[in-house]
């Protein structure tokens, strides 16, 4: 694109951020595939410099509503005057782009949003014909069903994740990655790691992540507290949660990653497969795409703890070929290179 008309909308702009750090990286893929991109943010942190990338900050306070609204619309509003924005692609900020939403229907500017959750949105739900395109994952990502809706896989950087040199066989160290809450069900891949032990003792299990609030800790202390028996026994351990820089040498010091969240997909579980672990999961996007270790399983039906033995009992050479089949998937689906082209695509750049 020749002319600096696309501005990138997001919530934040930060390396160090634990959550977010990514979309630094989806900014400078972005930027090498463009003239020039500006980006509107609602915090800038420890940022990279590129060359042809302009950041603008709307300065976002938690819990400032009114005066969040108003220096948004106003930040969006020079960006349009100075730079002559004609497409804005909003990355992660449903409620900002439902703020600037009149302003890019006044000045006819096409707006895509992406939202990659199965739970209902009530805002979106009335408000998504007004977009021009609702991108997402995959179509079970969106609970949206239009036209409309885009799905053009996750962001991925194959560069950030190596692969491991060889697949450990037999598998014996485990590993689980995300916010110690609830929906990621801690308890069900503590409980069925300890069924599996009984005929596989080798097996370790570590957690890595910390709840995501007061409320979600309360569920971190108690499950904690019921399984300080395998702590003591020296199978289980507990991690806080780490930088997401940091999270591809986990991957690469355990042999398999185990996970039992069932809502959308989760990054972790791609990022675990780009690096060649096998994936555990009863994930029913995830097993969708790439498919269950259990031969004609539904997967509806499927639980967490026969899906492991199942994968325990495959051959070696079984094995390694379902995940360098998983592998070639993940790079066709969720790299972010061509998730970027398929962006470009649908934002007609």
């Amino acid at each position: 694109m020749k002319n600096n008309n696309l501005l990138v909308l997001n919530y934040v702009l930060d390396k160090d951020d634990k959550l977010l750090s990514h979309q630094i990286e989806i900014v400078e893929e972005i930027a090498k595939k463009i003239d020039h991109v500006t980006v509107l943010t609602g915090r800038i942190g420890k940022v990279p410099s590129i060359s042809n990338v302009t950041l603008r900050s709307y300065e976002w306070i938690q819990g400032k509503n009114l005066t969040n609204a108003l220096k948004l619309l106003f930040a969006c509003f020079r960006v349009y005057r100075h730079e002559k924005i004609s497409i804005i692609f909003s990355h992660m900020t449903l409620n900002q782009s439902l703020i600037i939403l009149p302003l890019t229907k006044i000045f006819r500017i096409k707006h895509f949003v992406w939202y990659a959750h199965k739970s209902k949105n009530r805002l979106l739900g009335f408000s998504y014909k007004l977009f021009d395109g609702i991108l997402t994952s995959t179509l079970d990502s969106c609970p949206i069903k239009s036209t409309k809706v885009y799905p053009i896989g996750q962001t991925i950087n194959k560069l950030k994740f190596p692969v491991k040199k060889s697949i450990n066989y037999p598998v014996c160290k485990l590993i689980h990655i995300g916010r110690f809450d609830p929906i990621k069900n801690i308890e069900v891949i503590i409980s069925s790691v300890s069924e599996l032990r009984k005929n596989y003792p080798q097996l370790t299990l570590s957690i890595v992540g910390s709840a995501s609030g007061t409320e979600n800790q309360i569920y971190e202390d108690r499950i904690k507290l019921d399984t300080m028996k395998y702590v003591n026994e020296g199978w289980l351990t507990f991690y806080p949660s780490v930088l997401r820089e940091n999270i591809p040498l986990l991957l690469s010091d355990h042999d398999c990653f185990i996970h039992a969240c069932d809502a959308a997909i989760d990054k972790v579980i791609l990022e675990a497969t780009i690096s060649k672990l096998p994936v555990i999961t009863v994930n029913q996007e995830y097993l969708k795409e790439f498919g269950s270790w259990q031969p004609s399983t539904d997967a509806s039906s499927l639980k967490l703890g026969k899906e492991l033995k199942s994968a325990m009992n495959f051959s070696e050479d079984d094995l390694i070929k379902e995940v360098e089949r998983r592998y070639s998937l993940v790079i066709e689906k969720h790299e972010l290179s061509g998730w970027v082209d398929r962006l470009f695509r649908i934002l007609s750049i």
